[in-house]
Order: structure tokens, then C-alpha cells, then sequence
């Protein structure tokens, strides 16, 4: 029988818990490392909806980039929402592991997947990990051949599937190089602007952000927090997958199909 605890190793092997940030929380949320885990559900974010897709299906395992538990629990009161969450997943026996800045980080991850669907090239990252060679967080990159700003907005908005998508700034008329950070990017913006790069594709862009952009004379597109780390899910499933057919260990993952942004746009 697959345990939780080769689950946890599978995801270790993909994306290294000592790359992630000091400030986060990976791996293990909720859950016994011996618990059953031959469904695995793997989402963007341990929502409600989320939990309840897992239980519907069977899964014994909810795999998230998000984490569950992120800011220190003070206490664990049942009758809030997330002690009701915690007591469900326990009644369960649902487990619950997180991947977060350390799939952002890692090789492969989400950055690598979205500089690929973005068509980079020459790619390095953007803040490395002082002990790792091509781990960090964010990537800079050139494109094939330098296009117009708008033109660029168009194709990210194509490529990337979006309803609609936001842009700011004043970049030179023909642009290349283009830096990424997926989910909320806002962090690296200094070491974006100390870059070769014209264009940052990001999420959560600020006003006083783009503004500040403008002002270097560069360009900014605001593809979505969401929308920037979604499309991991489907590539992770795979991998975890690849992982436990490799260790002869016989589990079924499957992408979550619930989960939506939380935005609604009129």
C-alpha cells in the first residue's frame, strides 16, 4: 500500500524543501505519515471546494502549491472555518501537503513551466539561491525575436488562456527581454529594474509598482496571481505520477477540477 510518507518523498524528489523561503511552510499540513495514499489530488489551493472534491473522489492525499497552515496557529478552535477544515480533513483521513516557494524555485518548476509557455530563451533567474546553480526565485529571458509591447501583451494573453489581462509602463517600442515571477511578483521588482529586461509578467501588481515602472521607462503585464500558478497543477500531477510508477508504487493522481480564481470581472 502507497503511505503518505512516499508521497512526501515523491514531492521532495520534485521540488527540495530547502529551497523554499525561511518565511514559508512546506511539506506536511495535516495528516499521518502512515495514512493510505493511493488518490492523491493535486490543486493550486486547499479551499473548501478543493477538500470536498477530495473526499467526493476518494482521494486519501490533497497535494497544494498554497499552503493549508501558513501563518502560526494559536490556538485550534473547531468552530472557525479553518478549525472546521482541520477537523474534517482528521475525520477523513484526507492529508494535506503543500509545495510552495520551493516549486518556484526549483528547476522545472513553476517559473521553467511558464518561461516555456512564454517561448524564452537564454534564461537565467532572476534572485538564485546562493548554494544552488539554477534554483531561485523568477527567471529573465529574451524572446525569439523583439516584437511590440502590445503585440507581446496579445500573445501572453494567448498563450496563457486569459479571459483578460492587465499592462502599464513605457517600454521601448520594440522589446526582448522579459522577466517572469510567478504568483505576486512585487518583491522582485528591484532586481527586475537592475535587469537586461524590458518586460516583467507577473501577478499582483500594485499601483505605485507600475507606476514606478513606468517612470524606468520599462513595461509590466499583470497576468494574474492565479492564473500565473495554475498552470503547474497539470504538470505536477504528471511528474508525481512519473515518480511513483518509477518506485513501483501504484497511486492515482489526478488534477483538481473545482478550483476557479476568486475574481469576477464584469
Amino acid at each position: 500500500m502507497v503511505r503518505l510518507k512516499d508521497i512526501i518523498a515523491g514531492l521532495e524528489s520534485i521540488a527540495p524543501g530547502h529551497l523554499a523561503e525561511e518565511w514559508d511552510n512546506v511539506g506536511l499540513q495535516v495528516g499521518h505519515p502512515e495514512w493510505p495514499a493511493e488518490r492523491v489530488l493535486i490543486a493550486l489551493d486547499p479551499t473548501p471546494s478543493v477538500i470536498e472534491e477530495a473526499i467526493q473522489g476518494g482521494a486519501n492525499v490533497v497535494v497544494t502549491h498554497h499552503p493549508l497552515l501558513f501563518r502560526p496557529l494559536r490556538q485550534l478552535n473547531l468552530a472557525t472555518a479553518m478549525g472546521a477544515l482541520v477537523q474534517k480533513l482528521i475525520d477523513k483521513r484526507v492529508a494535506v501537503v503543500a509545495a510552495h516557494t520551493n516549486l518556484d524555485s526549483v528547476p522545472g518548476g513553476i517559473n521553467d513551466v511558464l518561461v516555456e509557455m512564454l517561448a524564452l530563451e537564454k534564461v537565467t533567474v532572476l534572485q538564485p539561491i546562493a548554494s544552488e546553480t539554477h534554483a531561485g526565485l523568477g527567471r529573465v529571458g529574451r524572446l525569439p525575436q523583439a516584437v511590440r509591447f502590445e503585440s507581446l501583451v496579445r500573445d501572453i494573453k494567448t498563450r496563457l488562456g486569459l479571459a483578460h489581462i492587465r499592462y502599464a509602463g513605457q517600454p521601448p517600442d520594440l522589446v526582448r527581454g522579459v522577466a517572469v515571477c510567478s504568483g505576486s511578483g512585487g518583491s522582485l521588482l528591484n532586481l527586475f529594474l537592475a535587469s537586461s529586461a524590458d518586460v516583467y509578467v507577473t501577478g499582483d501588481v500594485r499601483y505605485h509598482e507600475a507606476r514606478e515602472i513606468e517612470a524606468q521607462g520599462r513595461g509590466i503585464i499583470d497576468v494574474g496571481h492565479f492564473e500565473s500558478e495554475r498552470i503547474i497543477v497539470g504538470h505536477l500531477a504528471q511528474r508525481l505520477s512519473a515518480w511513483l510508477a518509477h518506485k513501483g508504487l501504484a497511486a492515482q493522481v489526478q488534477e483538481a477540477q473545482s478550483e476557479e480564481t476568486p475574481f469576477q470581472t464584469l
